[in-house]
C-alpha cells in the first residue's frame, strides 16, 4: 500500500495566485505551522501577488539582503519591473546568480529568470532555464 501524501498547506494559496486572484491569495496567506521552505514559497506568492498587483516598491522595502535566496530573486523581479531605466543591472545580477552552481538550478531563480527574459523578449534564454521543468509554473 502507498504512502499517503503529506497535506498541501499552500494548496489554497498557489490556487489564488494561479488564478489571478492576488488579493485572496494575500489576504488568506496568515499560514500557521509551515515548515521553512512552505514558509520560503508562501512568502514568494505573496510577494508575487504584490508585484502582480503593482506594488513593487512594497517587495522591494519588505525584502532584505538576509532573506532566502527565492526571496531575493523575487525583489530582483520588482526591481526589474519597477524602473525600466535600470534593466542592465537587474538582468546582469540575474545572470550572476544563474551561473552561480549553488543557487542557478533553484526554481524560483529559474522562473523569474524566464519572466524576465520573456519582458526582454529573448525567448531562447528564457527557455534556457525553464525548459528543465520541475514545477508546474517552469
Amino acid at each position: 500500500m502507498a504512502a499517503a501524501a503529506a497535506p498541501d498547506h499552500l494548496f489554497h494559496l498557489r490556487n489564488n495566485f494561479y488564478l489571478g486572484s492576488f488579493q485572496a491569495a494575500i489576504n488568506n496567506s496568515d499560514l500557521p505551522n509551515l515548515s521553512p521552505d512552505d514558509a520560503v514559497e508562501r512568502d514568494c506568492l505573496v510577494y508575487r501577488s504584490y508585484i502582480a498587483l503593482g506594488s513593487y516598491q512594497l517587495v522591494i522595502n519588505e525584502i532584505d539582503s538576509a532573506a532566502a535566496t527565492p526571496l531575493q530573486v523575487v525583489k530582483l523581479l520588482a526591481l526589474y519591473l519597477s524602473n525600466p531605466h535600470d534593466k542592465e543591472s537587474t538582468i546582469a545580477s540575474l545572470k550572476e546568480w544563474l551561473a552561480d552552481p549553488a543557487i542557478g538550478s533553484n526554481a524560483i531563480l529559474r522562473l523569474i529568470a524566464g519572466i524576465v527574459f520573456m519582458h526582454e523578449e529573448d525567448y531562447i534564454e528564457a527557455l534556457k532555464h525553464t525548459n528543465a521543468g520541475g514545477t508546474m509554473e517552469l
